[in-house]
């Protein structure tokens, strides 16, 4: 009769044990997944804020070069493509990749036509602009 009653008592504490356990684990499971999104959203935005950096530093160059002072459109320019670069190691994939590996390929021809005092940077410098505008979500308007 003991042993009966030893052997419900610990199938009693089992069940007991699986009762209070299994509801935690379920509940931990789901907290997991959600850590595991969010920080995936958490990526994202960061790399959002970072891009938004780089488009302030690449429009503070194209109004240098409206006010035609190349070299600081240079300095800027320089600051920017080393931003988009090293950010372009950082990205892993997506659209901001696609954009910013095109970004970089524009460094040599923007930077000659600065380093020249030429007015054609400009457009290589609003190419830039709209390719890390439309890698953020923001587009440019269309003009009527």
């Amino acid at each position: 009769m003991k042993r009966y009653f030893a052997a419900l008592v610990i199938v009693l504490a089992g069940l007991a044990y699986l009762v209070g356990y299994w509801p935690e684990h379920q509940r931990r499971q789901a907290l997991e997944g959600q850590v595991t999104s969010l920080q995936v959203e958490l990526a994202e935005a960061q790399t959002r804020v970072r891009l938004g950096g780089l488009l302030g530093q690449l429009l503070a160059a194209e109004d240098a070069v409206s006010a035609q002072n190349y070299g600081q459109a240079q300095a800027l320019a320089s600051k920017f493509f080393d931003g988009v670069q090293a950010e372009d190691t950082r990205t892993a994939a997506g659209s901001f990749k696609d954009a910013l590996d095109k970004v970089v390929r524009m460094r040599d021809p923007l930077t000659a036509s600065l380093t020249r005092a030429d007015p054609q940077a400009l457009p290589l410098l609003r190419d830039a602009e709209t390719l890390v505008r439309n890698a953020l979500g923001f587009p440019r308007p269309a003009t009527p």
